[in-house]
This record gives C-alpha cells, structure tokens and sequence, in this order.
C-alpha cells in the first residue's frame, strides 16, 4: 500500500458522506482502477473503510484514529497550522477567540502575527466585548434567543469610534447578518483604523467552540473585503472539519 495514496483516500471520503464507487476515486485520485483496488481492499480488511455494496466509506477504525488524536488535542493546537496558512494567505494577522465564562466578552488564545509593518496586533488574552468585535458577533449570533436577549438587557453598548453599534437594532441587524452570511465584518468598530472578519468554528456535535479572525489595517480592508471574508469562512470550515463537523 502506497501511504501518500491512502492518505489521498480517507480524505476523500471524509469530505463525503454519500460514498464513493471505485470509479470515482480513481477519476478524483487520478489513479488506475486497478492498482485502487489493492490499496481498498487493504484499508476495508483494517477497518478503516467500510463497504456497502459498490460505495466506499469511512469505517470505524478511521474514527477511533480520530478521536483518540483529537482527544490529547486542545482547540488551540487543532487550529494552530490553519492559523499560520491563513496569515500566509492573506498576509494579515489572524487569531482564534474563544466566549469568555461571563458570556459577554472573548478572548484571543491565540495569534500569528503578520510579518507587514503596518499590521494588526493584539496579545494572547485580550478580551474584547461582543457587541464590539467581529469574534463576539459570531458568538453572538450563535446565541440562543434566551441566552442574547439576557445579554441585550445587561449590557451597556458603549461608543468606541463612530462606527460601533450603539442600539439594539444596529446590532441586531448585524448580528443577523453574521448568521446569515457566515460571517462577521467590522469596520472601525472596536478601533477606528482596524478591521475585522470572523468566521464560526464547529465541533463534531455542531456547537461553536470557537471563532477564527483574520484583522488588519482598515485601508487594507476596505480594497478587498470579499477576500478576506472567503479566507475566514475557508479557515473556519478547515478547522471545523478537523474537529468532526459536517454540513447537513
């Protein structure tokens, strides 16, 4: 068995849930049908696949190796090396935030610096509150209708530029918006020459335990915004993939 082709394999098939037939991992593999079929049979007979008539699919043992992995893994270290493809990417700072235990505020556990002069910053641990930050609007539109009206009625939306939601309205047009798109946009919000794109981070069960945030100069920004909102939602898609998650 070939490891670089069995590796292909299973991540083929854990981007599918329908399976696949011989034909078509050979087409999508760009490999002999005949040479696949060893290379199947050996990863069935391990458990690794699983097989239903002619469509191939990922077996127990593909899941076990899953979860015991994840398992001695914390979200921080999972997420790591999607951080430093979409700083790569796009050249701007990137972080993951996590809802702090007082569910009004996040806070960033992690972040890989832009290598630009002119960039986005902020440390491991600073928190910023929901309502001004494009971290918060991803957990805020997340929220169950009890838990964010609570949190309309407590909290105080202070004005921190000229562009920070200051009526419940404001922030529940974007807040909807968030959802609806999968993603959040904040420009000068928190800091009036910062920008922000979020985007939601699913586990296995389909709760968000995190949100990826790609930040960077508001001039910067504003020339391609739908850019840096497709790396953020590809970023948090990856990881949420890592973590188990599955659309639909």
């Amino acid at each position: 068995m070939v490891l670089p082709r069995a590796f292909a394999l299973l991540r083929l098939l854990a981007d599918t849930q329908q399976g696949l037939t011989l034909s078509a991992i050979a087409t999508s593999l760009d490999v002999p049908k005949s040479s696949l079929s060893s290379t199947l049979k050996a990863l069935t007979d391990q458990g690794f696949l699983s097989r239903k008539g002619t469509l191939y699919y990922l077996g127990g043992e593909a899941y076990a190796l899953a979860s015991t992995i994840l398992a001695g893994r914390t979200i921080r270290q999972i997420a790591r090396p999607y951080l430093q493809q979409t700083m790569a990417l796009t050249g701007e700072t990137v972080l993951l935030a996590q809802l702090d235990e007082d569910e009004k505020h996040v806070t960033y556990i992690d972040t890989v610096e832009s290598g630009k002069s002119i960039r986005f910053s902020a440390p491991i641990a600073a928190r910023r509150g929901l309502f001004c930050s494009a971290p918060g609007h991803v957990f805020l539109a997340h929220m169950g209708d009890r838990q964010r009206e609570a949190y309309y009625r407590d909290i105080r939306l202070e004005k921190m530029t000229a562009a920070t939601p200051t009526d419940r309205i404001e922030l529940e047009r974007i807040v909807n918006d968030t959802r609806n798109q999968g993603v959040s946009v904040t420009m000068g919000v928190y800091s009036e020459d910062a920008a922000g794109f979020a985007a939601p981070i699913y586990n296995s069960d389909g709760n968000l335990v995190a949100a990826v945030t790609i930040g960077m100069p508001l001039a910067r920004a504003a020339r391609e915004p739908e850019k840096y909102a497709e790396a953020a939602r590809k970023a948090g898609n990856d990881i949420s993939k890592v973590l188990g998650y599955s659309e639909g």
